[in-house]
């Protein structure tokens, strides 16, 4: 297998866990116009979820699957009902809402660590099967994340695109105003979506963990990038995120291969500050 096709492979095999997170964040980005830094807590509570529910209680990895990314949602719901959507009704600003967002943040993880404490923690009892494809060996854990990859990209986009509840949140996120007017209810729709964009990140979150391991800072380590790869793939645009996820992935696993990692964020850092540059010259 030549260089090149050993780093597409390699890469959208890492960057399936980041896609998932990059739709969930952007979502919110999309619809609330804020970005939300507690979402990194997300994909942290999704993990550990998937961790007690393997190896404390000895469910299945993929029967863990499910319920560790529905509560990972409910959790996003919650800090928006009692949090975030009291901070839009007293009209705080996008600036705000962000620093809002990174108290939250500290807050969840840090009484998350209080509970757990700051030790990693596995999937002890969880083996994969093997295969080979084109020549490499993947996961039945890598295998599956892609899957859920291309489920939950499509149904995103069938539900944006041609649903009834797509268009209003569409609608929301283009005309506040306008939306309210023709009877959209803003409460029902951005829970809908936040809910969505949580089970995205606990989804993130369990194959993040399953690939390496757990621990509190395990969302909070990802959501720079998460961010970068929002802002570059446009803001609110799911395709965007996709895209940017995948290219992220293979640049880095290109440069794993023939250098270091390290080589390959420093690529990625040096690529966003100069993507910003020709981006603000534009505007």
């Amino acid at each position: 297998m030549s260089l090149l096709t050993s780093a597409v492979v390699l890469g959208l095999i890492e960057a399936a866990p980041l896609i998932l997170a990059a739709m969930g964040f952007t979502l919110i980005f999309y619809l609330s116009g804020f970005m939300n830094i507690a979402f990194a807590e997300n994909i942290t509570i999704g993990a550990f979820c998937a961790v007690l529910l393997t190896s404390a209680l000895g469910l299945n990895f993929y029967m863990s699957i499910i319920p560790a990314s529905l509560v990972s949602g409910v959790v996003s719901v919650l800090t928006y009902l009692l949090i975030f959507r009291p901070a839009e009704r007293r009209g705080i600003g996008p600036a705000e809402m962000i620093i809002l967002s990174v108290g939250v943040s500290f807050v969840m993880r840090y009484g998350l660590r209080l509970i757990v404490g700051p030790e990693l923690y596995f999937f002890d009892n969880v083996a994969p099967d093997y295969y080979r494809f084109m020549g490499m060996g993947v996961t039945s854990f890598q295998v599956t994340a892609m899957a859920l990859v291309v489920v939950l990209a499509a149904a995103l986009y069938l539900f944006m695109f041609r649903t009834r509840l797509g268009e209003m949140m569409r609608g929301l996120a283009d005309n506040r105003d306008l939306a309210l007017v023709s009877g959209v209810d803003p409460t029902r729709i951005s829970a809908l979506i936040w809910f969505i964009a949580g089970v995205a990140g606990g989804l993130a979150g369990v194959f993040f963990g399953v690939f390496s391991f757990v621990n509190t800072l395990v969302g909070w380590n990802l959501i720079l990038i998460i961010i970068m790869i929002s802002i570059i793939g446009g803001v609110g645009n799911i395709r965007g995120a996709i895209l940017a996820s995948i290219a992220v992935g293979v640049t880095t696993s290109f440069i794993a291969l023939v250098s270091t990692p390290l080589y390959g964020e420093i690529l990625l850092l040096i690529f966003f500050i100069a993507f910003l540059k020709v981006t603000n010259r534009a505007t």
